[in-house]
């Protein structure tokens, strides 16, 4: 019986962070950037590119600096960062202020809806969608992300 009980939770937590998958429709998302600005994902969108390590997100942002201002948007990509694991001191004095300088706009998460995407550790997580519906998923390599812009 014990057992049993033990497992409610586990069974539940599994259901409520399930992956988001191929063919299914993705909920509203609204994000707040690091401009205090809330952003949405909008029917137009094709491109979700997710970062949820340090390393990834960095190499994310080294290759956007280099691109024109509205490049994620004639992309119709939005970039977003899970940085809830980030205690909150090291956001507000260090990383929030860093992400301030930069010339585009990155959704953040703080909570925990980046359970509910797909991940692999040292891989950028893709997600090309349509009408909000998720056509494919993709784990690329950083030296892979121009790659991605190029085959609209």
């Amino acid at each position: 019986m014990k057992f049993k009980l033990l497992m409610i939770p586990l069974l539940l937590t599994g259901t409520l962070f399930a992956e988001f998958k191929v063919g299914e429709k993705l909920p509203s998302i609204s994000l707040p950037d690091q401009f205090e600005n809330t952003l949405q994902v909008e029917s137009t969108d094709r491109l979700l590119i997710l970062a949820f390590e340090k390393d990834i997100s960095s190499a994310i942002n080294d290759y956007l600096k280099t691109k024109p201002a509205g490049y994620l948007n004639e992309h119709h990509a939005r970039y977003i960062s899970d940085i809830s694991a980030m205690p909150s001191l090291i956001t507000s004095m260090f990383a929030m202020p860093k992400m301030k300088k930069l010339p585009f706009s990155i959704m953040l998460i703080n909570d925990d809806l980046g359970k509910e995407f797909g991940k692999e550790e040292g891989k950028i997580t893709v997600y090309r969608i349509e009408n909000h519906q998720i056509k494919t998923v993709e784990f690329i390599a950083p030296d892979q992300l121009p790659a991605l812009f190029q085959s609209r």
